[in-house]
């Protein structure tokens, strides 16, 4: 005999509700559901059944929309994370020891940077704002237009269009003029300079030179060096920059050298410097060397 499959809705539990079929729990509610006026109780389940099939349907849907409008939001929020990283990260432009760099800023002005040197700059908005870090040593052609400003861990160097060039290691600062006006602030010290200038931090003071030959305001670009009492010492650390190399020196101490070398010959530069300043020097595995004063 056929199984009654009619349930009686005021007596069904929650247990047994749930192992019924769909089917049966459609039947279960048209059992207890007043069939509207000119409807019959056929034409009433197939009502029935009809909105609950629209209703599985929508769910999917509506679902499926949350998900995405969900993603598109996460995608927009990481496009505009990534875009305003790259915007707001800050370019680095480095020329290791035995390199020479020249680079073109946003603005489209030049800037040739010596050995073991860089420079920090942010590109957005950079042509409006001008400003830029200098480790080191280079040289500035500058566009004309908004307020250029090269900042060192020892002062400012402020421009408008102008060629100049920022010697900027240590505790020295140089700053030499070419072309235009440069000024030069450290703390509460301000100086101007014009073309054949240069301004230089001495035991904290600014001080300024005139009539500087054009070939001695950046000869490095051509890899010549110039040099007029400068200490020994820095001769080599010079050396070492340009060639690469590490260069170890004993009894050198107060001692300062006048005259030129090129990056052109490691022997031929320390051949240079050696023998005028009565030195020998011995280069082992290509890039050590050792400098000790001529015995007598």
């Amino acid at each position: 005999m056929e199984k009654n499959r009619h349930t009686n809705s005021q007596i069904l539990s929650k247990t047994h509700f749930d192992h019924l079929s769909t089917d049966e729990k459609i039947e279960t509610f048209v059992q207890s559901y007043r069939v509207p006026q000119n409807r019959s109780k056929a034409e009433a389940l197939q009502m029935l059944q009809s909105k609950l099939e629209n209703q599985r349907v929508a769910k999917p849907i509506r679902n499926l929309r949350i998900y995405w409008s969900a993603a598109a939001s996460i995608a927009l929020v990481a496009l505009l994370t990534t875009i305003y990283f790259y915007q707001s990260k800050p370019s680095q432009i480095v020329a290791d020891k035995g390199k020479h760099i020249d680079y073109t800023l946003p603005d489209g002005s030049i800037v040739n940077i010596n050995a073991d040197s860089k420079i920090t700059f942010s590109e957005s908005g950079f042509t409006k704002k001008r400003i830029l870090k200098l480790e080191g040593e280079a040289f500035f052609s500058v566009q004309k237009g908004n307020p250029f400003e090269v900042e060192t861990t020892l002062g400012k160097i402020g421009v408008l269009g102008t060629t100049f060039n920022v010697y900027s290691r240590n505790q020295d600062l140089i700053v030499t003029c070419l072309t235009g006006k440069v000024q030069v602030s450290v703390k509460d010290q301000n100086v101007l300079i014009e073309a054949g200038e240069k301004a230089e931090l001495i035991s904290g003071l600014l001080q300024k030179t005139s009539n500087l030959a054009d070939e001695k305001v950046a000869g490095w670009r051509s890899g010549e060096f110039h040099f007029e009492s400068a200490p020994l010492i820095s001769i080599f650390e010079e050396i070492e920059r340009q060639f690469n190399v590490t260069i170890t020196t004993t009894g050198l101490e107060n001692r300062f050298f006048t005259g030129d070398f090129t990056n052109k010959n490691l022997t031929e530069t320390l051949e240079t410097v050696c023998l005028t300043m009565q030195l020998d020097y011995e280069i082992t595995n290509g890039t050590q060397i050792r400098i000790n004063p001529k015995k007598e």
